[in-house]
């Protein structure tokens, strides 16, 4: 691996400076030191592997008592950093004249670590329902945290995540803890409600919001937190058992087989893909414990298919497809899964407690922010936004022709030492070799 950052990206640092955080200069050098290199980095995020990619190695050690040793909290840098994506965002969205309308999708990943990683006090084995079958369950050993993703028209981004620890996993790391420093136990509904309260305290009054997320975030206390606000509305995915008017779901589907469907076309949500149509009828009445009329779609890939999907939906006022179209923009969590896990390193942590793995995850937040705050300011009507790999490249491309000006300018400076000056940007390990 190069030693490709000879000197910081200038963009980044301007961005960094432009949350007010109230971290003093060394800390928010090292936070420079560390998102520059997880943007910059193809391979293994760990904090040894980081330091390698600067021609002046900083000592790991340093970068790992950053997120240990350091006296600063998460909020330190997540509220100046979720106030400052979202007010971009509504000033790009009032600036090309678009309704404020925010999609808030909320979701929960799982990230696998080894099997013999137990010292990690944010690892704990846990089900997987993607791998899980219904005659087999599925549990890995991770981390789970959850998600809140924000849309506004063109702009989006990663809102906060939290991490989940289960019951058991609070009770024993709080036996090795003072009474000052005990955990509280929190469900994934609890840690998505703490996001969307977050949320609504930095909204603008006027701002419509749909809250998006799948089956198993359905509950009726989540629904009735966002109805009990005029301008906010739930469209989910619904479990085929949940009852609207006292009936099942799945037993309307088998009411309402002779009447007609309505056909709906919706565009893929990856643009190479060709957009498919879909089978619809909808239910009105009410669901368990939730004193709003709501609708129920019923959706089908063919008319005779018998696994259809259940969306539920709070705003009567839109069609079916309408709701459904508003539901795609939940795909964007997806998106915010991979490049945390695949791209920026989330699980690549080697630190022990659980105040240092919350750090971490606060500034792998920041490296993702970062790129969807790029993609923003690259909006031009009747073309997307770049996307988040692009800006990933034109980060590394920048470091890439940095490394190669310096290294031109030193054999210009020492012509006869050519020799020398190529073995000082190489990596040690390379000359011991």
């Amino acid at each position: 691996m190069l030693p490709v950052i000879v000197q910081h990206s200038e963009a980044l640092a301007t961005f960094i400076s432009s949350l007010n955080t109230a971290l003093y200069q060394p800390q928010i050098r090292h936070l420079l030191q560390i998102v520059d290199a997880l943007l910059a980095s193809n391979e293994r995020k760990t904090l040894s592997d980081l330091s390698r990619l600067f021609k002046d190695v900083p000592d790991p050690k340093a970068l790992a008592d950053f997120f240990r040793e350091s006296p600063w909290t998460v909020d330190l840098i997540g509220k100046p950093r979720k106030q400052f994506m979202l007010l971009k965002a509504l000033e790009l969205a009032r600036k090309i004249g678009i309704p404020l309308k925010v999609m808030a999708g909320v979701d929960d990943s799982l990230g696998k670590k080894g099997k013999a990683t137990k010292h990690l006090q944010a690892v704990d084995y846990h089900h997987d329902h993607n791998e899980s079958t219904k005659n087999r369950q599925a549990w890995n050993n991770g981390y789970v945290y959850v998600e809140l993703h924000v849309q506004i028209g063109p702009f989006s981004f990663l809102f906060d995540t939290q991490i989940y620890l289960r019951e058991k996993k609070v009770r024993y790391l709080n036996r090795k803890r003072s009474k000052d420093k005990q955990l509280h136990y929190r469900s994934k509904y609890k840690l998505a409600l703490a996001m969307l309260m977050e949320l609504e305290g930095l909204l603008p009054a006027d701002c419509q919001v749909y809250v998006l997320f799948d089956s198993w975030y359905a509950s009726a206390k989540l629904i009735n937190f966002c109805l009990r606000h005029k301008q906010w509305h739930v469209i989910c995915a619904l479990k085929f058992n949940r009852r609207i008017g006292k009936v099942r779901v799945d037993v309307h589907n088998q009411t309402l087989r002779h009447k007609p469907y309505q056909k709906i076309t919706l565009a893929a949500v990856d643009e190479h893909h060709p957009a498919r149509t879909y089978y619809v009828r909808t239910v009105s009445g009410q669901i368990e414990d939730v004193p709003q009329e709501v609708y129920v779609i019923i959706s089908k890939k063919r008319t005779g298919d018998h696994r259809p999907k259940y969306f539920l939906c709070t705003d009567t006022s839109l069609s079916a497809e309408e709701a459904l179209r508003i539901y795609q923009k939940r795909w964007p969590v997806e998106v915010d899964n991979l490049y945390l896990k695949e791209v920026l390193g989330l699980g690549d942590f080697r630190l022990q407690s659980l105040e240092a793995i919350q750090k971490w995850f606060e500034v792998v937040n920041l490296a993702l922010n970062y790129l969807q705050y790029r993609a923003m300011l690259t909006y031009q009507p009747k073309h997307p936004v770049f996307s988040l790999a692009h800006c990933k490249r034109q980060h590394q491309r920048a470091h890439a022709q940095s490394f190669l000006r310096a290294l031109i300018a030193e054999v210009k400076r020492r012509p006869s030492q050519v020799e020398a000056i190529v073995q000082s940007f190489l990596p040690a390990e390379w000359l011991a070799t």
